[in-house]
């Protein structure tokens, strides 16, 4: 990785591309948070905040049950592996695809809180009340250049994801394997959403498919890719891409839980048929 990087200095017009994207970021997909800054405050460093005996990592699976009834602790992992990928992927995306900058994700390079979000429809500053939805934000210190920019956000994004795997094998028991396919999963899935949005879906999913089939990567798998869709929605043709996942989210173990439509676990025809259900449902959005 080092001979592939150029530049890991956090000048002024990294700045302000950097700065332009987030902001972006912030507009299109609010759910994650992200910063631009230095050491300080009341972010955690990669490596403290996913400790093996931390008070986050135990924050973070408890959040998990609201997502589902009759979770147990490999269902929670899977499930924060998947939120936690997802997330940084989508903080991260948002840079890589919108600027020639790769974000660093390296433990020493990324920090990130875990915090409430605050209700849009608050009747007055008196009430800015915390809701009981959280989200994880991010703060990048700098940002580097390569030759091949995807390969320095896959390494780049396996050291910053080690930790995590780690800590989430050595409290729950969820295989290494397993986390590192749900990984590419939330990888190739924010690519496409910030892709979508970006109005550039083909460019975002060939980026995303760089970085994650690399042999001998942990996050390489056949299963992960994508899916076009086509279906006709009161009479007109509506066409939508799925990311289809290599790793499964364990959802179908929860009480009244069931296979996601875009799981590993079912054949392509299920899959095929449940997308284009999905479509006819919900009018392809």
């Amino acid at each position: 990785m080092d001979e592939n990087r150029k530049s890991s200095s956090f000048c002024e017009g990294d700045r302000g591309q950097a700065e332009a994207a987030t902001a972006w970021q912030a507009e299109h997909f609010p759910q994650v948070a992200v910063s631009l800054g230095v050491k300080g405050g009341d972010f955690l460093p990669v490596t403290e905040a996913w400790r093996r005996d931390g008070d986050m990592v135990a924050g973070l699976l408890d959040y998990q049950n609201r997502f589902a009834t009759g979770m147990d602790d490999r269902v929670r992992a899977a499930h924060l592996i998947s939120f936690y990928s997802h997330h940084l992927s989508i903080a991260a995306a948002a840079v890589y695809l919108g600027t020639m900058l790769v974000p660093d994700l390296s433990p020493d390079g990324l920090a990130f809180r875990f915090e409430p979000v605050v209700p849009h429809d608050r009747i007055s500053p008196m009430e800015m009340r915390p809701s009981d939805i959280s989200r994880l934000h991010f703060r990048l210190e700098r940002f580097v250049r390569g030759d091949d920019r995807a390969l320095l956000f896959h390494d780049l994004f396996v050291a910053s994801v080690l930790p995590v795997i780690d800590a989430l094998h050595a409290r729950t028991g969820l295989s290494p394997v397993a986390q590192w396919r749900l990984a590419a999963d939330g990888i190739a899935g924010a690519f496409l959403e910030v892709g979508t949005a970006l109005g550039d879906e083909e460019r975002a999913m060939a980026e995303a498919l760089a970085i994650i089939n690399r042999t001998g990567s942990p996050l390489f798998s056949n299963a992960v890719r994508y899916q076009r869709i086509e279906a006709v929605c009161d009479g007109v043709a509506v066409e939508r891409v799925f990311r289809l996942r290599s790793g499964c989210c364990l959802y179908y173990r929860t009480e009244g839980g069931d296979f996601c439509d875009v799981c590993v676990l079912l054949d392509t025809k299920t899959q095929r048929d449940r997308l284009h259900a999905h479509i006819e449902r919900t009018g392809g959005l």
